[in-house]
């Protein structure tokens, strides 16, 4: 896989690290070192995704976030947050500003290369679905979007986890907004999904009962399960199983924010 990736950091070393990487790697890069020239960058050929470093002079990445998703046109670009910020904050202001992904410095190789391949794939089938749609606004057909806008976004949530206080966690933070479920077994999890029932599901890769990376590769091979988002979690720093399940193509990862001691 090859895309147009976008290399943003103030500092010059930094910039000509993640070039040599990528290009190592047959993806073309493009290059910028603030904010104002990013946005430049974007408009005289959008990228396929934007490695953003959060802290910059002037115009922070923070920033820079929003206005790309604040854009109609260059929404749907991928933007990975390339910081050494590492607060539970700082990511949830990554996220409130759009961000899609994190990266902490220093960039492990088989991350870098695992999220950019995830979310191009990602953005791949955005521009392919948005093709469709303006193909059928030009032989007359109803809008797609008018039918599928949701005036009450919730979803069903299903977590797929054994550790009982974990799953209160989610049921707190999400049971206001969203309708959550809970399985802990293999054989629950894939009955739900046959089932047609989650709009997104939660995996913990840190359950002692089964080897989630396993299910979340059941999950893609169901015909009921292939375009459903997986959100999932892994033990902060365990870079193999991340990089494994962005392979996978996974919808994205998190780092819990717990610690399982057996």
């Amino acid at each position: 896989m090859t895309a147009r990736v976008l290399v943003v950091d103030d500092i010059m070393s930094n910039v000509k690290l993640l070039e040599a990487k990528l290009t190592a790697e047959y993806f073309e890069v493009v290059t910028a070192y603030n904010g104002i020239e990013c946005l430049k960058r974007i408009e005289e050929n959008i990228p396929d995704i934007v490695l953003l470093d959060v802290m910059m002079p002037g115009m922070d990445g923070f920033e820079v976030c929003r206005r790309i998703k604040s854009d109609p046109r260059i929404a749907h670009v991928p933007v990975v947050m390339v910081t050494a910020l590492d607060q539970p904050s700082d990511r949830v202001a990554g996220l409130e500003a759009g961000a899609d992904d994190f990266l902490t410095k220093p960039v492990d190789d088989a991350a870098l290369f695992a999220r950019v391949r995830s979310l191009v794939r990602l953005k791949l089938m955005t521009d392919e679905l948005s093709l469709r749609e303006n193909t059928g606004r030009s032989m007359g057909l109803v809008d797609p979007a008018e039918n599928l806008l949701d005036t009450n976004p919730s979803g069903r949530i299903l977590v797929i986890e054994d550790r009982q206080d974990t799953v209160a966690w989610y049921q707190t933070a999400l049971s206001p907004f969203h309708e959550v479920a809970s399985v802990d077994t293999f054989e629950e999890a894939l009955v739900r999904v046959r089932g047609g029932d989650p709009d997104l599901v939660v995996v913990s890769l840190g359950m002692r009962g089964f080897d989630g990376l396993r299910l979340c590769s059941q999950l893609r091979s169901l015909p009921e399960g292939r375009y459903v988002p997986i959100l999932v979690v892994v033990s902060d720093g365990d870079r193999r199983k991340l990089a494994q399940a962005l392979e996978m193509a996974s919808t994205t990862i998190s780092p819990g924010p717990w610690t399982r001691t057996n």
